[in-house]
């Protein structure tokens, strides 16, 4: 060992660690506090139609009682008439107007959610296909598409925007049981 390290090597040593430390608490709480992402797909349809049938008019509902004392601040919901219809009464319910967002646009709608919402929760209604998608762009896992006959699942994902791939993810489901 030279002697210069023996005779410096704390000085060193306190150097690095005073370097480090300030990332460190930056990573650990600077980031920012969690966001947490509502996610289901739009209520029940007929087939291949637009619109929600009877029993999906009844889950939109639903969504009012799970969404009503779960702090949202925000709805999002793609350009589609069955995303408005599943969003619009929990819309109604807590007063906010949901925001459109082109089905296609994944990564920018979580981009955006992480960059306008840090630390609260958002409700976002998406497709069989988007869904798994939205969750996996937030840093939750890569899911299976969902079942064209699915529509009961509530995914709840809380993440931070710089440690997404440390994100929970909780499967919930509400309304009637899908077939």
């Amino acid at each position: 060992m030279p002697e210069w390290w023996r005779k410096y090597w704390p000085g060193v040593l306190l150097g690095i660690v005073a370097c480090l430390v300030p990332f460190w608490w930056w990573w650990w709480f600077g980031c920012g506090s969690a966001t947490t992402l509502m996610v289901v797909r739009h209520a029940d349809r007929l087939g291949s139609q637009d619109a929600l049938n009877a029993s999906g008019q009844v889950r939109a509902q639903e969504l009012v009682h799970v969404g009503q004392k779960a702090g949202i601040v925000a709805i999002y919901r793609s350009d589609t008439d069955r995303s408005r219809d599943t969003a619009a009464p929990l819309a109604a319910a807590l007063g906010l107007t949901p925001v459109a967002y082109p089905a296609a646009d994944v990564t920018t709608l979580v981009n955006g959610i992480f960059a306008d919402h840090p630390g609260e929760t958002v409700f976002v209604v998406g497709h069989s296909d988007t869904v798994p998608q939205i969750l996996a762009a937030a840093g939750g896992p890569t899911l299976p598409a969902i079942d064209p006959t699915e529509f009961d699942n509530l995914f709840v994902l809380t993440a931070c925007r710089c440690r997404r791939g440390l994100a929970t993810v909780v499967n919930l489901q509400y309304g009637a049981l899908s077939p």
